[in-house]
């Protein structure tokens, strides 16, 4: 079963959602509020932990920079209205679980696209 970590921008809707499903997510607003990317990137990657967001900044920070992430998911459903896109986005994350696992996912309204990452870790 995947292990996640959702960073600050991820709406709480979410993160109470997939606590409902049966999820173990750690969720940045409680466990390290105000904690900059790097920090959240690497305490996700100690636990062992698929980090959900929607700042797409991670990827740069585990593609261009090289950072160590067990797995990175970044939620791209803007675009859908309040309430599916939330819906949308715990179907997809719980359904994809283990194989986000060294990847980069990015969650669209209709594909998602996986990247390996070199520096997995976790």
């Amino acid at each position: 079963m995947a292990l996640y970590f959702a960073d600050e921008c991820v709406a709480d809707e979410i993160v109470q959602e997939m606590r409902r499903r049966g999820a173990d997510i750690v969720y940045a607003k409680e466990a390290c509020p105000g904690a900059p990317d790097p920090d959240v990137l690497r305490l996700a990657t100690e636990g062992g932990r698929i980090l959900i967001t929607d700042d797409h900044g991670f990827g740069e920070l585990a593609v261009r920079q090289s950072q160590p992430a067990a797995g990175i998911l970044i939620l791209a459903l803007y675009q859908l209205p309040t309430g599916e896109r939330e819906r949308r986005a715990v179907t997809r994350i719980l359904a994809m679980g283990d194989s986000c696992y060294g990847h980069l996912a990015i969650v669209e309204p209709g594909r998602v696209r996986l990247r390996p990452l070199q520096g997995r870790q976790g």
